[in-house]
This record gives structure tokens, C-alpha cells and sequence, in this order.
């Protein structure tokens, strides 16, 4: 049976225990090549604005979770969430839910002065009945922010109207 030795700097191979070389072409960078054809695709061509909704889809998800991750990380203790309630909230947006962050003066504005010192309870039972189940939780975050669980179903004002960062 002969034996096969490649040598990959030379492109050669020696078969059997005779000297008989087969020769291949090489690349400068000392690569075999075959013969083989280039073939390119040539798919359809989509309008970039048919991707809109998917584009808002991915920044809402995107900004959920570093609005999620902003509360974790950082200096001081977490005190927005438990362990078990960050895994919650999480799986509300891999649900497709969104969380969205609003400073204490823009959830008074958006929900009413009357929240000036709610409980995260009371402004979730609030929200609930103004906006109906797509609220799905609430809680106060880092920095005097609150926090908002809603489904892409609520789509009253300031949730339409959000910017995503």
C-alpha cells in the first residue's frame, strides 16, 4: 500500500517510496488551489424601510435590557430588584415585553401629580386600570427613575412616543 506525504509550502505530494511528485498550483500564500468557479448570489434586493418594524422591534428589546442591566451593575446596592425579580423581568422581554424607564418628573407628567411618593404597587395597579393588563409590572429604579414592564400592545401615550437610546 504507498504512503502519502503532503507538504503544504510546497504544494507537492509524494506517493509510494519512490520519489514521484504530483505538482499543484499555489498562491503567494503558499495555499493549494483547485479549479473551482466563483459563483455569487444573486438574491432579491428589499427595500431597506420594509425592515422598519423589525428595526423597532430589536431597539425596544435592545434598550430593555440595558435599561435591566443599567440597575444591576453600577456602584451601591440594587434595591429595584431581588435576584428572582431580575430573572422575571427579563423573561418579560424575552417574552416581547419592553421595559421602559421614566424619570419622576416625567412619570408625574405622563400619569398624574399624584404620584409624586407612590408605592411600585399602587402605580402598578394604576397603570393596569388606565392602560389595561399590557402593564405588567412596576417598580422604582436607580437614580429617582421608575421602571415600567409593557407589552407591545399598550400603545397609549408616552409608551408610543418613547425614544429608545
Amino acid at each position: 500500500m504507498p504512503m502519502t506525504k503532503k507538504n503544504w509550502k510546497t504544494g507537492t505530494k509524494r506517493y509510494g517510496t519512490k520519489n514521484t511528485r504530483t505538482s499543484y498550483r499555489t498562491h503567494s500564500t503558499n495555499t493549494r488551489t483547485h479549479n473551482t468557479t466563483n459563483k455569487s448570489f444573486s438574491g432579491t434586493a428589499y427595500n431597506p424601510t420594509l425592515f422598519k418594524n423589525y428595526q423597532k422591534n430589536l431597539q425596544a428589546k435592545i434598550g430593555s435590557y440595558r435599561t435591566i442591566n443599567q440597575q444591576l451593575t453600577g456602584t451601591g446596592k440594587v434595591t429595584a430588584f431581588s435576584p428572582t425579580a431580575a430573572n422575571k423581568w427579563i423573561k418579560y422581554v424575552d417574552q416581547g415585553a419592553y421595559v421602559y424607564k421614566f424619570s419622576n418628573a416625567q412619570f408625574a407628567k405622563f400619569f398624574g401629580k399624584q404620584w409624586n411618593n407612590p408605592t411600585p404597587t399602587t402605580a402598578c395597579r394604576y397603570l393596569k386600570q388606565k392602560y389595561g393588563q399590557g402593564i405588567k409590572a412596576v417598580t422604582k429604579g436607580k437614580g429617582n427613575n421608575w421602571l415600567v414592564v409593557a407589552t407591545p400592545k399598550v400603545t397609549a401615550r408616552p409608551f408610543s412616543s418613547y425614544t429608545w437610546k
